[in-house]
Order: structure tokens, then C-alpha cells, then sequence
């Protein structure tokens, strides 16, 4: 959960590579005990679009993360996203040379932990990644990936309950990681 106003916008990234931008005012408020807005429904995605990844944005500093399937990272400003109109629909919001896995925001660099469904993990510094200017860009390799296996997830190290951190990090990209204890 994250504190916000109602003044800011969200970015809802879908499967087939397009982003969809809503204010949270167009959405009425509500109680816990409510089940809320289809967000399908009220973004107008199209038949069979599923809901990959949901970024909030107030003032578009800092910059998304984009983890894929084949271990690569992008690293994209969220200036690329800010438009001067009210265009709800972005396409080609993200690469689509591999499934996208996740999808992080970040305001500043920090150490990100990338787990693979080998049953690895690795630890290292967004920084390393430099941002790229195109929103579909393929990214660079940070995690070296064995002939079976994939990338799952990645998340904040702050929020991966890692810990001894120090076996899992990396100073060197791409990195295969270590086995998960």
C-alpha cells in the first residue's frame, strides 16, 4: 500500500505490451467492505488483456523497471510515459521480445533482488543499469539463465526478507546467482 492523493495517476501495464494511464479521481471512492473498479473494464482493454503490473505516478521522476522472462532489465524513465493530452492508451509501452515478469517504480536507485524458478537468487544495485530513452527497449542481461529455467520475479531487497544479503549480491552483470537457502 502506498499514501497518495487523489491528484495522481496510475500507469496499469497489460500482456500485450500496452500501458494504460488513469487518474484516481476518475474512480469513486469507497469502503473496505466494497469490491471496487474491474480495472479491465474501466480502462477499455481489449478482449482477453490481462493486467500484468500496476505503477503509481505522481510526478513522473524516477524511473520503471522492467524484468523479463529471458533475464534481461530495462530501465526506462517514467518521463516516457507523461503525455500532454489525455490519452488513456500507450502502445508499445514495454518490450515484447520476452513475457515481462515484473515491473517495478522506483524514485532512486536501489538494490533489487532477481529470483529465477531455478530456485537462484542474486542482489544487485539499479544503478549498474543505465536508463534508456525508448519505452520498448529489450534491456540488458542481468541475470544468466539456464536452459530450463526463467526468471520469476524481482522485488525492493528491502522487501525480500533476504537475510544474509551479502551471498546473494552481484558486482558483475549478467550473474547467475545463488542457490536459494
Amino acid at each position: 500500500s502506498i499514501e497518495t492523493t487523489n491528484r495522481d495517476e496510475i500507469l496499469v501495464f497489460s500482456d500485450k505490451f500496452q500501458c494504460y494511464k488513469a487518474r484516481l479521481n476518475d474512480f469513486a471512492d469507497g469502503k473496505a467492505s466494497l469490491l471496487g473498479d474491474y480495472l479491465p473494464q474501466k480502462l477499455g482493454f481489449e478482449p482477453g488483456e490481462l493486467v500484468k503490473q500496476v505503477v503509481l505516478c505522481s510526478d513522473y521522476k524516477g524511473f520503471v523497471l522492467f524484468f523479463f522472462e529471458n533475464g534481461k532489465a530495462a530501465k526506462v524513465p517514467l518521463s516516457a510515459y507523461e503525455t500532454k493530452t489525455n490519452r488513456k492508451k500507450l502502445t508499445g509501452a514495454y518490450s515484447d521480445k520476452s513475457p515481462l515478469k515484473t515491473a517495478l517504480a522506483l524514485t532512486a536507485d536501489e538494490q533489487v533482488v532477481v529470483y529465477s524458478t531455478d530456485n537462484r537468487a542474486m542482489i544487485f544495485p539499479t544503478a549498474q543499469l543505465l536508463p534508456k530513452t525508448t519505452r520498448n527497449t529489450q534491456g540488458v542481461g542481468v541475470m544468466s539463465i539456464k536452459k530450463k529455467a526463467a526468471v520469476s520475479y524481482a522485488v525492493k531487497a528491502s522487501m525480500s526478507g533476504i537475510v544474509n544479503q551479502s551471498r546473494y549480491r552481484t558486482r558483475t552483470l549478467p550473474s547467475a546467482g545463488a542457490i536459494v537457502k
